[in-house]
């Protein structure tokens, strides 16, 4: 699987091999789609990125005519390039938060109003982030400290007594707390959210080329393992959360071809083999879907599971 370019809104990103007749070749291109379209291209905010060793880039970015980059970078908003596990990509969240606390420092703000300014403000900025990559947990305990600070202390962060275990004020409502989100959770959730959307979002763009990286296994519900040095930390961090994601997930059988009978939740509250785990032992089969075990040559259909020894015996 080949691609070349991606869209978003106003955005591109164009992928060509490190070669000056290649981009030659693309600024003939946009010059000719300036030409037919009406619309001019702004090369002064464009940039030409090189990945690893590349030699005359400096020419290729004038035959382009656009400025020379590198990576790391920032793309819509998320660091693109950089090691999943630095935490030099969290300065920028960190310091988007503490700017928006220096705006509320000039306000005398009540504690129930900061209750709710952690919430619908400070514990969603770094939302986006979350649902990518899995924060490191001293990025995670400097973003909790701010928030204990603010709660505490007010708009100026100021050290005062925390009167309440910050344990207790992320615990819900119901049992006490205030509700208040925490951080390492909510990364949690997001990230395994992805494992749910590559088992049943159909063929959008993201998921053929994670199938086509890592391949499928699991009747194709997921990936294998992603192995390798480069170009693997963000879906393996993802896989992370997989476990508990396909312990929680329970399927809606249609045609049975995908789901399989002995391992997959689709009966009740857990999987056959965990109801029957002394059948589950004895089953031939133990890999068979749902469609391979139900014979509808017998009568209106029949359930028919093969053991390896007569229950007679």
């Amino acid at each position: 699987m080949m691609v070349t370019h991606l869209l978003f809104a106003d955005d591109t990103i164009i992928f060509c091999e490190a070669k000056k007749e290649q981009v030659t070749n693309l600024s003939w291109i946009l010059a000719w789609f300036e030409v037919s379209s009406g619309f001019r291209i702004n090369l002064a905010k464009s940039v030409l990125i090189p990945i690893g060793e590349v030699v005359e880039v400096e020419e290729m970015a004038v035959e382009l005519g656009c400025k020379v980059g590198s990576l790391p970078t920032v793309y819509l908003g998320l660091p693109l390039g950089a090691h999943h596990k630095a935490t030099s990509m969290w300065d920028e969240v960190e310091e988007r938060m503490r700017r928006r606390l220096a705006k509320w420092k000039r306000y005398y703000i009540s504690k129930g109003e900061r209750i709710t300014l952690i919430k619908s403000t400070l514990a969603s900025m770094p939302t986006y982030h979350l649902s990518l990559f899995r924060m490191p947990k001293s990025v995670a305990k400097r973003l909790e400290r701010i928030q204990r600070d603010f709660l505490w202390g007010g708009g100026s962060l100021d050290k005062k007594v925390h009167l309440i275990n910050w344990e207790v004020v992320c615990t819900h409502k119901e049992k006490g707390g205030l509700g208040i989100r925490r951080i390492d959770m909510l990364n949690k959730a997001l990230l395994g959210k992805w494992v749910w959307r590559f088992a049943f979002e159909k063929d959008n763009l993201w998921k053929r080329v994670i199938g086509v990286k890592y391949g499928h296994e699991g009747s194709g519900w997921r990936t294998r393992e992603a192995r390798g040095t480069f170009g693997v930390g963000v879906w393996k961090e993802i896989m992370k959360e997989a476990n508990w994601c396909w312990e929680s997930i329970e399927f809606k059988v249609g045609k049975g071809t995908r789901v399989k009978f002995w391992t997959d939740q689709w009966c009740g509250n857990e999987a056959m083999s965990q109801t029957f785990p002394h059948l589950f032992t004895l089953a031939v089969h133990r890999n068979a879907t749902v469609n391979e075990v139900w014979d509808t040559n017998l009568g209106q259909g029949e359930w028919n599971l093969r053991f390896s020894s007569d229950f007679n015996d």
